[in-house]
This record gives C-alpha cells, structure tokens and sequence, in this order.
C-alpha cells in the first residue's frame, strides 16, 4: 500500500493506491480541477486510476471539486454523519463562481466504525471514525496498514489550538486504532 501526497497550496490531499488502484482522500477548492489533474500526472496518476474518493470535512479546501470529480468516473463515499451537514455545505459554497453542488449517490453512504462496508465499497481494509473537534461533520479515515487520515483535525495541545473535550475524544478513538501514522490536512504528518 502507497501513500502519496498530491496536494498543492497549504493543503495536503492523498491518493492511497492498493491493488492498482487509488483511493483520493480530499481534493481543493473549487475552480482547482486542472491544478489537481496535474498534481496526479507529476505522480503519475490519470483521473481513470482512482476508483474512490472521501473528504475528511465538508469545508471547501477539502470538498471544492468533488463533484467535478465524481462527474469524470469516481466514486464519492461519504460517511453517514457527513450526510447531515451536506446541504449546508452545499450552500455555503455556492459563494464559489466554480462550485457544483455535491450529489450523492445513497448507495455510498457508509456507517461509521463499519469495515465490511467499507471493504465492500472501497476494496481496502479500513474504516472511518467521526472525529469532531474541527467541525461536526470531520472523520478520520482509517486505512488498516497505512495510517491515519485526519482532516483538519487539530493535533491535542498544540500551541495555537487549546485542547478541548471533542478534540480529546477523537484522539482517544484514533490512539486505540492499531495505526500509527497520521496524515494531516495540513502540515507535516506524525507517528502517535
């Protein structure tokens, strides 16, 4: 299993390949379709390689061309919590002269916690984790042999982020995973 950064700005955004295939973990703002089209050529990777896409958070540096994305053959799996905050995510970026509404197919709704669904849907052991503390709407996405992806969780007792009860939690569910590495939605990654 493969991890590769292909985000470009502040953001970091993952193609996760396993058995030829790729998982994209977040994409960037709306209007950045070209940026992140080449960002997978640099490593590679065509449009047609990616079977499955997630974000960790419906903000618009993680969720702004998905629909673009999904409208050339990919996949969006979304989590059942995110499925409660999509329409105001929806509305929130229509701010964006880019922006196309997010659609989502009902059969890719997965729980939380669930890894057969997740197998199921994506072809790859894992599963997610709500991990509110950023936003309501943040999961972690668990893929069993590479790591951890947290959004833009913040990381417990940082400088500039006071730790908080939603924050604690979240960590506290990630450090009973069996992974170590974590992958960041900005910044350089850490091993727990």
């Amino acid at each position: 299993m493969n991890v590769l950064n292909v985000g470009y700005g502040s953001t970091n955004y993952y193609a996760v390949e396993y058995q030829e295939k790729y998982l994209l973990i977040d994409t960037g703002l709306p209007g950045t379709l070209g940026k992140m089209t080449s960002q997978l050529r640099k490593f590679g990777i065509q449009l047609k390689d990616i079977h499955h896409l997630m974000v960790t958070h419906l903000h618009p540096d993680h969720c702004g061309i998905v629909q673009e994305i999904q409208s050339m053959g990919v996949e969006l799996i979304i989590g059942r919590t995110q499925l409660d905050f999509l329409e105001s995510a929806n509305a929130s970026m229509r701010k964006f002269h880019d922006f196309k509404e997010i659609v989502i197919n009902p059969r890719n709704i997965i729980n939380e916690n669930d890894t057969s669904a997740f197998f199921e849907k994506v072809g790859m052991p894992g599963y997610i984790l709500h991990t509110p503390g950023h936003s309501d709407d943040s999961i972690s996405i668990v893929i069993e042999g590479a790591g951890i992806f947290t959004g833009d969780l913040p990381f417990q007792n940082q400088f500039f982020i006071e730790s908080n009860e939603k924050v604690d939690i979240s960590w506290s569910q990630l450090r009973r995973t069996n992974e170590k590495r974590v992958f960041p939605g900005h910044g350089k990654g850490i091993t727990l």
